[in-house]
C-alpha cells in the first residue's frame, strides 16, 4: 500500500490543510513514469508547464488532487513551489543590479567549473536553459551535481526563482548555462582536470558563445607560474571573463587562492551585510566577512572586490523534505554574484573587453574599510556604475 505523506512534501500538506477545498497550490509533481503523468495532468484541462528533461510537470492542484496524484504509482513526489527566507533577494538590493537595467533576452553563456549541475526547475522550468553540461570526472551525459556546490553556485549566478514564485532569482536569470563538472564528489579535484576543463572552455568559448567563466574553488598558489593562474590568464587573453573565489581562509593575509591570486582575473571576496531577521540592512554595519582570505597576492592587493556572502540562500534539491533551496557562506557564494553581473554587463555592451569590464567594475565599488587587502575596491555598488 502506498503511502502518501512519503509522496508530498510536508511544507505543501501544512499549505493545503489551510485552504479551502478548491483553491489550489502551486506544485512540482516528479514523476515515475513521466508520459502517463502527462496524461493524467491533461484530463485536468489547466495549464501546466512540461518538462520531460527532470522528469516533472508543474501543475496547479487542489487538496483532493494532491492526494489522488500521490496516490498513483506514476507519481514519484510532489513538492511545492517554496516560499523561504531566502536572502539573494537581498544581495542583489545590496548590489542595485536593477540598475544595469539590461533587457530580458541575450545569447550569452556563462560557464560554471565546479562539482556540475543538478536539472533543479530554477535552470529547467520553463525552458532548460543548461545547454551544455561536460562530465570530466564520471563521463556521463545528463546533468548532475553529487556534491550540491556546482547548483548552488550556478542558482546564484543565473537560477530564474522559479520554485519559490520568482522571489528567489539569481543576477543573470535569462543565462544560457554551460556546466563543467572538475571536481568530485567530496568538493576537490588535481590541477590536471581544472586545467582540462579550461581546456575544453578554450575549444569551445565560439561554439557556445561563452563570454563568462565562474570558478568558485580555489588551491595553494605556486606564484605566478601557478598553472591554474596561467590557465585563467589564458582565457582572459581570448576574450573571456574569468571570475574567480579568494578564498574562505581568512581573516589571515596572504591567503588568496589560485587561480584567484592572478592579478589579471577577477578575484572576489566575501562582505557580511549583517542583516536582521527581517532582511533589514545598513551599509554602516557592514564589515569584511571574517573567514574571507587576505591579500597580497605577491605583489598585487586582493581581492578585487567583494560581494555578500553570509547566510545566502541557493538552490538545491532534497527529496526527503521537498526543500528547492538551502543556505550557504563563503566567497563561494560571492564569485557567482559578480559572474552573473559581469554577464549582465556584456549583454549590454557586447563589444567590451575583460578589463574593460573589470575596470568599469572597479570603479563603481564603495570602500567598506579602506584597506585593500582585505576588500580590494571594496564593494560593488552599480548605482555608480
Amino acid at each position: 500500500m502506498i503511502n502518501i505523506y512519503n509522496k508530498i512534501c510536508p511544507e505543501l500538506m501544512k499549505a493545503v490543510r489551510i485552504k479551502s477545498k478548491d483553491e489550489t497550490s502551486s506544485c512540482i509533481v516528479y514523476a515515475n513514469e513521466y508520459r502517463k503523468l502527462k496524461k493524467e495532468v491533461e484530463k485536468l484541462n489547466v495549464n501546466f508547464y512540461e518538462y520531460p528533461f527532470i522528469n516533472a510537470i508543474g501543475v496547479d492542484l487542489t487538496q483532493k488532487q494532491i492526494i489522488k496524484f500521490a496516490k498513483t504509482s506514476v507519481v514519484g513526489f510532489i513538492s511545492k513551489q517554496t516560499k523561504v527566507s531566502a536572502q539573494i533577494n537581498v544581495a542583489k538590493k545590496i548590489l542595485n543590479v536593477d540598475n544595469l537595467n539590461v533587457k530580458e533576452n541575450f545569447d550569452y553563456s556563462i560557464a560554471i567549473i565546479d562539482t556540475g549541475i543538478n536539472p533543479h526547475v530554477d535552470f529547467c522550468l520553463p525552458k532548460n536553459r543548461i545547454i551544455k553540461f561536460v562530465d570530466l570526472i564520471n563521463n556521463k551525459k545528463e546533468p548532475y551535481d553529487d556534491n550540491g556546490h556546482g547548483t548552488y553556485v550556478a542558482s546564484i549566478a543565473c537560477g530564474n526563482g522559479f520554485a519559490g514564485a520568482r522571489k528567489y532569482s539569481g543576477i543573470a536569470p535569462n543565462a544560457k548555462i554551460i556546466s563543467i563538472k572538475a571536481l568530485e564528489e567530496n568538493g576537490e579535484a588535481g590541477a590536471y582536470k581544472i586545467l582540462e576543463a579550461m581546456q575544453w572552455v578554450s575549444d569551445n568559448f565560439r561554439k557556445y558563445n561563452i563570454r563568462v567563466v565562474c570558478m568558485s574553488f580555489g588551491s595553494n598558489p605556486l606564484g605566478r607560474n601557478d598553472p591554474l593562474v596561467i590557465g585563467a590568464e589564458m582565457l582572459w587573453n581570448m576574450g573571456i571573463v574569468v571570475v574567480a573565489a579568494a578564498g574562505n581562509s581568512g581573516p589571515e593575509n596572504y591567503t588568496i587562492k589560485a587561480p584567484g591570486y592572478s592579478s589579471k582575473i577577477i578575484t572576489v571576496g566575501g562582505l557580511d551585510d549583517q542583516r536582521d531577521e527581517q532582511e533589514n540592512f545598513n551599509y554602516s554595519q557592514f564589515k569584511i566577512a571574517s573567514f574571507s582570505s587576505r591579500g597580497p597576492a605577491g605583489m598585487f592587493f586582493k581581492p578585487d572586490l567583494i560581494a555578500p556572502a553570509v547566510n545566502i540562500i541557493g538552490a538545491c534539491f532534497n527529496t526527503k523534505t521537498g526543500d528547492f533551496y538551502a543556505k550557504m557562506s563563503g566567497t563561494s557564494v560571492a564569485t557567482p554574484m559578480i559572474a552573473g553581473i559581469s554577464l549582465l554587463i556584456i549583454s549590454k555592451y557586447p563589444n567590451i573587453t575583460p578589463d574593460q569590464l573589470k575596470i568599469r567594475l572597479l570603479r563603481s565599488c564603495r570602500a567598506i574599510t579602506h584597506n585593500k587587502n582585505e576588500e580590494g575596491f571594496g564593494l560593488l555598488v552599480l548605482d555608480k556604475f
